[in-house]
């Protein structure tokens, strides 16, 4: 009985950290799929079905989210608004009108920021503070990560050229940032799915004035069964399975752990380019890989001191 116990408690330690790298796979399928997509259809129009088609599959849920918690809706309503805001309606919609005007290169680039603001913005949010060990791992896994999205040419930096999309990129990170602090802050009392569900329901609308607003500027965009088999799939893995991991994840851990995860999202990236684009395994995925493996070891622990409020019963 012990040893089924001392199992289970071996499963619950790991269960959030087998979820935020779940979350990254998620992400590097989402990049290496919709790579090639840009130009079949537009920003928001790709934002609002994907969340569309994730509602959809989820409707019935969504209802009796919104009926099971509604006094608890009410009590948080801004929070939640805030939470659906930028969680659904902009991080999105801004990461996917950034590849407009940028390269992916940039955009990844961009993007292994995404635990430095996390950390930044957990500071003064969360009191949280930063150690020498989980410093040093933090610094590890952005080089680590920096070598992968480079191909071990650190010298492509000076090549880069910065533009619109990366302020717009820099941004949808900052937003993700919040998100991801706010919900561990405010720690609203609704099971996970759940919240996602309400999140969703609420998020979704907001996107649809800026959909139509692009499309009587942009016009529309033609189906095709490669399109509808993307959107399918950022609707399944990257929008719902993503975020329940992600949200999961940010809960039993901290902001600025779950971040740390962003790292692996390249390395996973190329590594499925191996066998889904015929290209080769190289040094540089298994240095950059290796420190952003050790990276994450040593910073395991950041921010677990770090509790989120409990929730005042309601008088």
């Amino acid at each position: 009985m012990s040893d089924v116990n001392a199992s289970d408690s071996l499963f619950f330690r790991i269960a959030p950290y087998l979820g935020l790298a779940g979350t990254s796979l998620f992400w590097a399928g989402n990049a290496l799929v919709a790579r090639g997509f840009n130009d079949s259809i537009p920003p928001l129009a790709l934002s609002f079905h994907r969340w569309l088609v994730c509602a959809l599959l989820i409707s019935p849920f969504i209802l009796r989210a919104f009926l099971r918690h509604k006094d608890i809706i009410k009590q948080h309503w801004g929070k939640i608004g805030v939470l659906a805001f930028l969680g659904v309606a902009t991080y999105n919609s801004l990461l996917y009108t950034s590849a407009q005007f940028t390269s992916a290169l940039n955009i990844t680039l961009v993007n292994s920021l995404l635990p430095v603001a996390t950390l930044v913005l957990a500071m003064p949010l969360l009191g949280q503070r930063l150690n020498l060990k989980s410093g040093v791992g933090v610094l590890f896994a952005f080089l680590g990560a920096l070598y992968v999205i480079l191909h071990g040419e650190p010298s492509a930096l000076l090549s880069l050229q910065m533009n619109a999309g990366d302020s717009i990129m820099a941004a949808a990170m900052v937003i993700w940032s919040l998100y991801s602090v706010l919900l561990r802050k405010w720690a609203i009392p609704i099971p996970g799915f759940d919240l996602f569900a309400i999140l969703l329901g609420l998020g979704l609308p907001m996107i649809l004035p800026f959909y139509v607003l692009e499309h009587h500027i942009k016009g529309g965009f033609e189906w095709s069964y490669d399109l509808a088999a993307v959107i399918a799939y950022v609707a399944i893995f990257p929008s719902l399975c993503a975020y329940l991991l992600w949200n999961y994840g940010v809960t039993k851990t901290s902001p600025s752990t779950a971040a740390l995860f962003a790292y692996l999202t390249p390395l996973l990236t190329a590594l499925l380019s191996i066998p889904f684009l015929g290209e080769h395994p190289e040094s540089y995925h298994l240095i950059g890989g290796g420190a952003i493996l050790a990276g994450l070891w040593l910073s395991q622990d950041m921010g677990k001191s770090v509790k989120p409020p409990t929730p005042k019963p309601r008088t």
